[in-house]
């Protein structure tokens, strides 16, 4: 994989951070990336001037500004619309996942080994940590995955976790729908309804520090979007069957 990964990330006031993820991503994965494309989603703070002051010097780093409404679905399914034709894989990521950079070379070592179509960052399998992570949404994330689980017959633990490898082929065929943070559950299930071989491996998740922004999830909303991604993922299921 050499200057064939385009990475996706959105960002919603994350001028905390944004400055350091460019940056330490094309520290540690230049030769393996083709373009970082930034999505701002609607941010009313300095994020859009921190990516373009890296766009002057790196032309890897694209930058595109959405107008409203603002959304996370809406973000990705744009980002997922932009990407370069030749790029040969995507990478999803939110634009916190300061503490993730080793975790992205485990994913694409994974993706490179030729044998998955896609690759899931997972904080639910042995070898992942998680830090500061609130008890009350552990728990609805946990009961998510069992529905799934009963209904579908999918294994994977960390469905809805926004940090995945993709084929290109898979962001450009499936139908995403969602406009919210519930896109995240379909990234992760509409490529395995759909045939395609997705693994695991262990990712962190470390809660946000002083300085690093504030989390735009909201638990309950996000919460009742993820149930309404079901019924999606059933017809979804249905149709590829024929019915």
């Amino acid at each position: 994989m050499r200057e064939e990964l385009s990475i996706v990330t959105i960002a919603h006031n994350e001028e905390e951070v944004i400055g350091r993820v460019v940056d330490d991503l094309l520290a540690n994965y230049r030769e393996k990336i083709l373009e970082l494309v930034i999505v701002d989603d609607v941010s009313t703070d300095k994020t859009a001037e921190i990516v373009q002051s890296r766009m002057k010097r790196e032309p890897k780093v694209r930058l595109i500004r959405r107008s409203p409404p603002c959304g996370v679905g809406r973000a990705i399914k744009t980002g997922f619309k932009s990407v370069d034709p030749k790029a040969a894989y995507v990478l999803t990521m939110d634009s916190d996942f300061v503490e993730n950079m080793d975790d992205i070379g485990r994913m694409i070592a994974r993706m490179e080994r030729g044998d998955c179509d896609g690759v899931i960052g997972s904080r639910f399998i042995e070898g992942s940590r998680i830090t500061g992570y609130p008890l009350t949404k552990k728990m609805m994330n946990r009961a998510f995955h069992c529905v799934v689980r009963l209904l579908f017959g999918i294994k994977q633990k960390d469905l809805s976790n926004n940090f995945k490898i993709y084929k290109r082929e898979i962001v450009e065929k499936m139908p995403w729908h969602s406009d919210d943070f519930a896109i995240n559950a379909e990234t992760g299930m509409l490529p395995i309804l759909s045939g395609y071989k997705v693994c695991e491996v262990p990712a962190s998740w470390i809660g946000r520090e002083e300085g690093q922004g504030k989390s735009k999830f909201k638990l309950f909303k996000v919460g009742m979007g993820y149930i309404k991604v079901i019924p999606y993922a059933w017809n979804f299921r249905k149709t590829k069957r024929g019915g």
